[in-house]
């Protein structure tokens, strides 16, 4: 599966946690683990993509891929979300599939966070992707409307993605914890995130982050 340490693609999340103290602490950590989950899209859809390179096709797909990626960098979100879209009707699996990925980070980037949700939405009831491209979307569904939604009915959304058998597990228990601390939850924030910091099996930089976060809920005003 994709390395989960790999440098974040930034897209901040603004919030309305009840208290200020809170509060940064959601924007200073959300940051992260959007940016962390976006980049997974690159690392782990992106191997199926690489994948897919051998025949005459597929080498243009990438090639139109490539252009896409561009545009994003040049700031043209217009052109990039209608390449994407044409990627993700006319490329091999591989590509489409990335495309389809790319234009709902593009639309969050842009701020259009229901629009991105249910992008992500429609890639997660695709049944014919794997499992883990199929949760890893339902997961970015959730960040990308955090700061907006219900807390915890998108609890309740990504729950089965925090279970042992499951890829983003750790993400996705991490995303759920700061999703308590949103509804005001404390004490079930700080113990989800005690839980994680002394998980042997969770990354280090995961088990750091929860471990500090969980001390900062510890000192903030009840």
């Amino acid at each position: 599966m994709a390395d989960h340490s790999s440098d974040p693609l930034l897209k901040e999340i603004d919030d309305e946690l009840r208290d200020e103290r809170l509060a940064k602490l959601w924007r200073r950590y959300g940051n992260w683990l959007v940016g962390a989950a976006l980049l997974l899209v690159v690392a782990a859809a992106g191997h199926q993509g690489w994948k897919s390179y051998q025949t005459s096709q597929r080498e243009q797909a990438s090639v139109r891929y490539a252009a896409a990626v561009r545009l994003v960098a040049e700031a043209n979100a217009q052109a990039a979300e209608k390449a994407f879209a044409e990627i993700a009707a006319q490329a091999p699996a591989g590509y489409a599939m990335l495309a389809r990925f790319r234009e709902a980070q593009l639309a969050a980037k842009q701020g259009n966070a229901t629009r991105a949700a249910d992008l992500y939405r429609r890639l997660a009831a695709d049944g014919s992707l794997d499992r883990a491209y199929r949760d890893l979307a339902q997961l970015l569904a959730a960040y990308a409307v955090a700061d907006r939604a219900d807390p915890k009915a998108l609890r309740q959304e990504i729950a089965k993605l925090g279970q042992p058998d499951s890829s983003w597990r750790f993400l996705a228990r991490e995303l759920s914890a700061l999703l308590s601390l949103r509804a005001g939850d404390r004490d079930i924030a700080r113990d989800e995130l005690r839980r994680l910091a002394d998980d042997p099996d969770a990354p280090a930089t995961i088990k750091a982050r929860a471990h500090d976060v969980a001390a900062q809920i510890g000192k903030a005003p009840g």
